[in-house]
């Protein structure tokens, strides 16, 4: 791997989406392209990643969006914001959540003490501790109080919890698969399959609810991905297909799903990336990495040193720490790093 380009300066840095990365310095957090070049300046306390264009960031404590030139294109007045999604994107004021259009329109009041995204034309809400799912004019399609939560619909199908278990619904709320199974988060409906926990193992069921791979995993990725799925046994980790089959061998101590062709893998304390053959295209030697997005993926070496490689391992893009991520963690900067971080990877499965 040649380390040779000259680096950029950095603090805390995430993948790019939608062709830019945001990083974050001791002044705030911007974005650079695929140059290497900083595309908006970091100036800004927390930025979301670019989704269809626009990128959330906040400022002097409020929330609003930017272009890919930095130009506030909705203002930042808001509380609270998340990313666009299904063409909206919710907001709040006065401890409420409503939901604007790409021109900072006001399209549903607001009226939520929660929100999930909207999908599919749906969305999860809540109000009064009751959890309810409305359209894009905000009318009430499943009535509050049925259910505890339910979350972003995918091919019609949307996960939901009731009395304390969970299951999945259709778009009218009726009951597709039994709630039976833990109330801890499930994947998405994707490639005709879902992955589920029940009694604390993981399983898979198809769209009707019937087993396809049983439930015998400790941990498991939230979905298939390019015909694949990472799961956990006993301690290692390795990937299954969709008739469960041992594709790539349990030998690793942790595992990511494949993303463009590529697996991250964890081998004692180090990480490499592995193909589907199981060989190693790029070496265990980065203490952290994130996966394939764009057709690069973020690496960092212990230290100061990290990198944007290519899916032969060269470096595209080098960065190198100039503040210590501990003062950075005291500033209270850390905290919104990872919600970013948590937020870009929730999206990435949508």
């Amino acid at each position: 791997m040649n380390t040779d380009k000259k680096p950029i300066s950095y603090s805390y840095a995430f993948s790019f989406m939608d062709g830019m990365a945001h990083i974050i310095r001791k002044s705030g957090t911007g974005f650079i392209n695929k140059y290497g070049e900083l595309a908006v300046p970091c100036v800004y306390e927390m930025a979301y990643s670019y989704f269809d264009g626009l990128a959330m960031v906040q400022k002097d404590k409020k929330n609003g969006f930017i272009d890919k030139a930095g130009n506030t294109v909705i203002p930042i007045q808001y509380e609270y914001a998340d990313a666009f999604a299904d063409g909206l994107a919710g907001v709040s004021k006065d401890g409420k959540w409503g939901f604007i259009d790409k021109q900072g329109k006001q399209v549903i009041p607001y009226l939520y003490d929660g929100v999930n995204w909207f999908s599919e034309g749906l969305c999860g809400v809540f109000k009064d501790g009751k959890a309810g799912v409305i359209d894009k004019q905000g009318n009430e399609i499943i009535p509050f109080g049925i259910y505890e939560e339910v979350m972003d619909f995918n091919n019609g199908l949307a996960y939901a919890c009731k009395d304390g278990h969970g299951g999945y619904i259709d778009r009218s709320g009726n009951e597709v698969i039994p709630f039976v199974y833990d109330c801890k988060g499930s994947g998405l409906f994707k490639e005709g399959l879902i992955c589920i926990s029940k009694e604390n193992k993981w399983g898979v069921l198809d769209s009707s609810g019937n087993e396809v791979i049983p439930f015998i995993y400790d941990d498991m990725a939230v979905e298939f991905s390019e015909e694949l799925l990472a799961v956990g046994k006993n301690g290692k980790y390795g990937c299954i297909d969709k008739q469960g089959s041992e594709v790539v061998p349990f030998i690793y101590d942790d595992l990511r799903n494949f993303s463009e062709g590529r697996a991250a893998a964890r081998m004692g304390n180090v990480w490499g990336f592995i193909n589907k053959e199981n060989k190693a295209v790029v070496p265990f030697a980065f203490e952290t990495v994130y996966s394939y997005s764009e057709g690069l993926a973020l690496v960092m070496q212990k230290g100061r040193n990290a990198y944007f490689i290519d899916k032969n391992g060269e470096v595209n893009i080098a960065l190198k720490r100039s503040y210590n991520i501990l003062d950075y963690a005291k500033m209270g900067f850390l905290a919104l790093a990872v919600a970013g971080l948590v937020f870009m990877l929730i999206r990435a499965l949508i």
